[in-house]
């Protein structure tokens, strides 16, 4: 009989008592500048959340997808939409070359489709959009699901970013707060003038031991 290693233990013990390996918030004031839109703000191998009530999810999905001049030969993204929200309508051909999208209906099956993609690593940048789902059907999944995602990202040093209304993820490297304050002046705004209405703070995560 094998002698199972102290990692593999560490591992067994997050996943039964996630609480007790949860990161919480210290500050939610930026120690630097970060730029949202840009695939490096988020650790590779690591789970990390974006935070935002209102249009700023969008706002950021529309940022990160910019307004390429050519279409991709292949996507660099992966959009799992839990709630089968996304309007590709509403985004220009060229940048749409550039997602994956999978549409998902429930937690379970986004939660799903993430490990799936993740232990492929084909496309190292997933987006989770989890703000269209209830906090009944997202509390419903169990902590451990969270932890066994952030460890297939630390094995291919993906990054996975989590969008949703409120935090769900008790294991992420980095949290980000977006909020935008828009009022009907801005309605004549272009895109971008829209974007840089969106603010942006970070939360310094630390360990409960």
């Amino acid at each position: 009989m094998s002698v199972p290693s102290l990692e593999s233990l560490r591992r067994e013990l997050r996943e039964k008592f996630p609480q007790a390996h949860a990161f919480r918030a210290e500050s939610e004031a930026p120690e630097t500048p970060v730029d949202p839109f840009s695939m490096e703000a988020f650790p590779a191998g690591a789970l990390s959340e974006i935070v935002c009530a209102g249009p700023g999810l969008g706002l950021w999905v529309s940022g990160v997808l910019g307004n390429p001049e050519q279409a991709g030969p292949h996507p660099d993204l992966i959009l799992i939409d839990g709630s089968d929200a996304f309007d590709p309508g509403s985004f220009g051909g060229n940048a749409c070359s550039r997602l994956l999208w999978v549409r998902c209906r429930s937690a379970a099956e986004t939660l799903k489709a993430a490990d799936l993609l993740a232990r492929d690593g084909n496309v190292p940048f997933i987006l989770l959009d989890a703000s269209g789902l209830s906090r009944r059907d997202l509390q419903a999944c169990p902590p451990s699901a969270w932890w066994r995602l952030k460890h297939v990202v630390e094995g291919n040093c993906s990054r996975l970013v989590v969008m949703s209304g409120f935090p769900i993820v008790p294991c992420a490297a980095r949290r980000l707060r977006l909020s935008a304050d828009l009022t009907l002046e801005d309605f004549d705004l272009t895109s971008d003038g829209v974007r840089q209405r969106l603010r942006v703070s970070t939360e310094r995560l630390q360990r409960v031991n």
